[in-house]
């Protein structure tokens, strides 16, 4: 089907999902492998429970400054071609020779400050089926001002996520990490007419920290006060016996990305150790063995077969079906965690 992008359509499969106590698992990502990744799991776990048409929203950053993904998908850099490309790849895997095509895909930007992604802002908001407007690195009355002109700007056309306060970020000690108050969350809502909000509830972002601590009772303070529209960064953080229950405590979105990358890199890098002589000449496995870079066994490693670059092995399809098998695998886990199950009843 075509891409999700109708306000209320989009309204309509979060509050479905909401109903099913469902979270919609937001998987981030830089790379077509990624994407494709992401739809390979949703199909193949709407194929398991019987319901071909799941909803999966793949998401991504432009300029955010601790990971900017659109920045990131091409060698030169360019964001604006980066975000077109992402587009241009879904609108394939929702065409009619994808076997991609019947799932419900709501793209979601990511993380957009205005004051680096106003061009994004403006110029795909309709293609975009949610958007992350993040002024929360400004004080909150500024905030709430800034979220409030944009959702009047573009209201009926976007779903608009908007963050109360800052979540804390890994390494960046000058930022607070104070749970959000239920006023807060209230009034924030009020005052911003947004869809859906980002409360602080004690994860922080590309953190598996042992000191923190998913906040369920206030999560579900706030849900009680605004209802389950809200949505969940840092998932790293969360414990996974605790993921179940997210969707239960008000949480109808939930970021991930990290252990995605970390998943899919160590796949990778697997491929390539266990390829070592079919990458490389034997003379250039000697000189890394001098270098003690390597070790001998490496010399044995292709058992009969001469150690050699080999065509198979040198092009880039055994890497890409390494990180996408292990990407594949790690999303299907976060489907089963958050309820997915629940969409066959």
């Amino acid at each position: 089907m075509p891409i999700v992008n109708d306000y209320q359509q989009v309204k309509e499969t979060y509050q479905e999902a909401a109903e099913l106590g469902v979270g919609l698992p937001v998987f981030c990502m830089e790379d077509r492998e990624t994407l494709e990744a992401v739809l390979a799991s949703v199909l193949e776990y709407g194929q398991e429970i019987g319901v071909e048409d799941l909803p999966i929203v793949p998401a991504w950053t432009v300029r955010y400054p601790p990971r900017g993904q659109m920045t990131l998908i091409t060698a030169c850099g360019n964001p604006m071609l980066g975000t077109q490309l992402m587009f241009s790849d879904l609108e394939a895997f929702m065409g009619e020779h994808s076997p991609y095509r019947k799932l419900r895909v709501l793209p979601h930007l990511d993380h957009g400050f205005p004051w680096l992604d106003g061009d994004v802002f403006e110029h795909f908001v309709d293609q975009f089926a949610s958007v992350m407007f993040d002024a929360s690195e400004r004080p909150f009355e500024e905030n709430v001002r800034m979220t409030a002109e944009y959702v009047d700007r573009v209201r009926g056309r976007v779903v608009v996520e908007g963050a109360v306060d800052e979540i804390f970020s890994e390494g960046k000690d000058e930022l607070k990490n104070e749970l959000t108050t239920v006023d807060q969350a209230s009034r924030f809502l009020r005052e911003t007419g947004v869809d859906l909000i980002v409360p602080n509830v004690g994860t922080e972002h590309r953190s598996t920290a042992d000191q923190v601590h998913y906040h369920s009772d206030r999560a579900r303070e706030i849900r009680a006060a605004v209802g389950p529209i809200m949505c969940l960064h840092g998932t790293s953080s969360v414990k996974p016996e605790d993921l179940p229950q997210v969707p239960r405590d008000g949480f109808v979105k939930v970021n991930i990305y990290t252990t995605l990358a970390v998943h899919g890199g160590q796949a990778v890098a697997r491929e390539v150790l266990q390829s070592l002589g079919d990458i490389f000449s034997e003379t250039q496995l000697k000189q890394l063995i001098q270098d003690g870079i390597l070790g001998e066994t490496v010399l044995t490693s292709t058992g009969s077969r001469p150690i050699k670059p080999k065509l198979d092995r040198v092009t880039n399809p055994p890497r890409r079906d390494a990180w996408f098998g292990a990407v594949k695998r790690r999303c299907n886990d976060f489907l089963e965690a958050l309820n997915y199950g629940t969409f066959a009843r």
